[in-house]
């Protein structure tokens, strides 16, 4: 890993997502040209949680990005999961808690992110089946599930004002991971959108030290 942002080819921020919704989603964002230009972005399916600690590890070694962050549910309780995601990613590094600094969350789910473009709704619940109604009030998508039509059809709804809804929203919101409806989502999009890149040296100052 490179200790400071290469300028030459821009700054590169790898995102190692859960699956296709995280995924869509930081794709969209990246379109929407909300982040400061001089950020690469580039997005990884991990295609499921369980995937993520190697996906991580495999992007890190190769050493082609500035910096690795990981885009992932906390589930419900106890968050089993998504603590094992973490606990890997600090012994792959040797280094108590740095998994907090590297992985960005949404509890229950992504979709209480995503559900504040249009409202400051609380989920209760990460299932789909459960949040469908409150997903249909606010998109007009009915019997939402996360197959690939229906991610379509929502990413076109996000557009760059009502990001910045989002990211005011969401940062009203605990950064506390083990609290319902919680998420440290705006830390990273406020990142994104200064041109201030002071954060990465100091993620990678911790990781090699």
């Amino acid at each position: 890993m490179n200790k400071f942002p290469i300028i030459q080819g821009g700054i590169v921020v790898s995102i190692i997502c859960e699956g296709p919704e995280e995924y869509d989603y930081l794709y969209r964002l990246n379109q929407l040209s909300v982040w400061n230009s001089q950020y690469k972005v580039e997005l990884t399916n991990a295609k499921g949680n369980g995937a993520i600690p190697a996906r991580y590890q495999d992007k890190y070694q190769i050493g082609d990005s500035d910096i690795v962050l990981v885009f992932c549910d906390t589930d419900k309780k106890p968050y089993e999961q998504y603590r094992d995601i973490k606990r890997k990613i600090d012994v792959f590094h040797g280094i108590d808690g740095v998994s907090n600094e590297l992985v960005i969350f949404g509890n229950p789910c992504t979709m209480q992110i995503i559900i504040q473009h249009w409202s400051e709704e609380m989920l209760k619940s990460p299932s789909k089946h459960s949040n469908a109604h409150i997903i249909e009030r606010h998109t007009g998508i009915k019997n939402y599930d996360a197959h690939e039509k229906q991610r379509a059809e929502m990413m076109k709804l996000v557009n760059a004002e009502n990001y910045h809804a989002m990211v005011e929203r969401v940062s009203h919101l605990s950064k506390n991971d083990e609290i319902l409806n919680s998420s440290n989502f705006d830390v990273l999009m406020k990142r994104l959108e200064n041109e201030d890149t002071e954060w990465i040296r100091v993620i990678n100052d911790m990781l090699e030290n």
